[in-house]
């Protein structure tokens, strides 16, 4: 356990929180500085990190698929890594880390709600792997990173189901001379949480309609329906 004889700073609670006493703190400071705070404050912030655990995060993700799903191929593992190694994936990491309540952020981020932003938190996911892996190195880092990829692969399945929803509708269109179309029909919230819904046509007739936090989300689940409402069969 971190301990000081003075008030606990953010990296202390931190520490005590996920369980690990930092050899260098000054890198989970710096992970947890948003470039909005560090240009207030004219202090290092944590792009170069970000970059750092960006790399780190995605050898530990290849290298758990490899060694997970001997049989896939290539291609579907490169599939499953997109989808890992995706933002909303990273953010919620972040959040489950309750990293998204120790990050600083600048006045005008915080009126705008940054830390509820999947951009941001996935980029402060990413900076802290950074930190994490220059003070205990990579064999660590990989055990505290694949636990978190294993609790999640119920949700990344799903959204490898919607990903081949699309290709799916799109082969068995295209086997029988049709196109299907892609129309939003509804675009709502704010610009850093909007809401998407789509409905996907085939011969100008509505055959499925789904919604998300992006378009391609909200596509791949109206294709996923129509694929339900055609009976198309794999």
């Amino acid at each position: 356990m971190y301990v000081s004889g003075k008030k606990e700073s953010s990296v202390e609670k931190l520490a005590i929180q996920l369980n690990f006493v930092p050899v260098f703190p000054e890198l989970f400071e710096e992970a947890l500085t948003h470039s909005s705070y560090s240009n207030e404050h004219n202090i290092s912030n944590n792009e170069r990190l970000e970059f750092l655990g960006d790399s780190v995060l995605s050898l530990i993700t290849v290298s758990f698929l490899f060694k997970t799903f001997p049989n896939y191929n290539e291609g579907h593992l490169a599939k499953l890594k997109s989808i890992i190694v995706s933002a909303l994936i990273w953010a919620s990491f972040a959040k489950k880390l309750k990293l998204d309540l120790f990050i600083k952020l600048g006045a005008g981020e915080l009126r705008n709600n940054g830390q509820t932003k999947p951009n941001i938190l996935a980029d402060l996911f990413e900076a802290f792997v950074g930190a994490y892996f220059l003070n205990f190195g990579l064999e660590k880092t990989t055990n505290f990173i694949e636990p978190l990829i294993k609790e999640n692969m119920a949700e990344v399945n799903r959204q490898f189901t919607l990903v081949n929803a699309k290709n799916d509708l799109q082969e068995f269109s295209q086997s029988h001379k049709l196109f299907p179309e892609y129309r939003t029909i509804k675009e709502e919230g704010p610009a850093h949480q909007r809401w998407f819904t789509v409905e996907v046509l085939i011969e100008d007739r509505p055959v499925g309609k789904g919604e998300g936090h992006s378009l391609k989300e909200a596509q791949n689940k109206a294709a996923l329906e129509a694929i339900a409402k055609l009976s198309i069969i794999k």
